[in-house]
């Protein structure tokens, strides 16, 4: 009983060890992909002073943090307005960043390129350098005029610093526009 008991494990363990199929699957990125380990940064929360329909020039912030304990720096920001009836354009010439929040503001930040996609209307903020681990920084886009009323949604995601990096969503910020009677 006691050899077949080993002739059974025996047998199982070669099974395994000779059909490697699940190892050797290809992942579904690069293998020189980067990726976010360990805690990943977090959109802290989305705001407008100015929101009122219409309203000219107004700001929107977004506020990230990149944890203490994360190990990788955050290499570029995707904002994706929510495809509907109306698409917001802004003056990314104006956009700025800088440590802290829209309240208290810390030391600006450089930013490489802020870009947009014509199609899909996301915008790409890059960083230079890369934003470190333990920082609350705060992106200010400027719009050029305010939607028409309603609630707008706003899909960020965080890329780490690298080669080839993967983007990881980092939440949805929601504004609200409403019309003065």
């Amino acid at each position: 009983m006691r050899l077949l008991s080993l002739l059974t494990l025996t047998l199982c363990v070669s099974n395994l060890v000779s059909t490697p199929l699940a190892l050797t699957q290809e992942l579904p990125y690069p293998a020189n992909s980067t990726f976010f380990t360990g805690e990943p940064p977090i959109l802290v929360g989305v705001e407008t002073p100015d929101d009122l329909v219409g309203w000219r020039l107004p700001h929107y912030y977004f506020t990230v943090n990149v944890p203490a304990s994360s190990p990788e720096s955050l290499g570029k920001v995707t904002i994706a307005p929510e495809v509907s009836g109306f698409a917001i354009t802004f003056d990314l010439s104006k956009t700025q960043a800088f440590q802290g929040t829209k309240k208290e503001k810390g030391q600006a930040i450089t930013l490489q390129s802020v870009t947009q996609d014509p199609k899909t209307q996301m915008i790409t903020i890059a960083f230079t350098p890369p934003i470190s681990p333990g920082t609350t920084f705060t992106i200010d886009l400027r719009a050029y005029n305010n939607p028409p009323e309603g609630t707008y949604l706003f899909q960020v995601q965080g890329f780490p610093a690298g080669d080839n990096p993967i983007g990881l969503d980092l939440g949805v910020g929601r504004l609200s526009f409403d019309q003065v009677f």
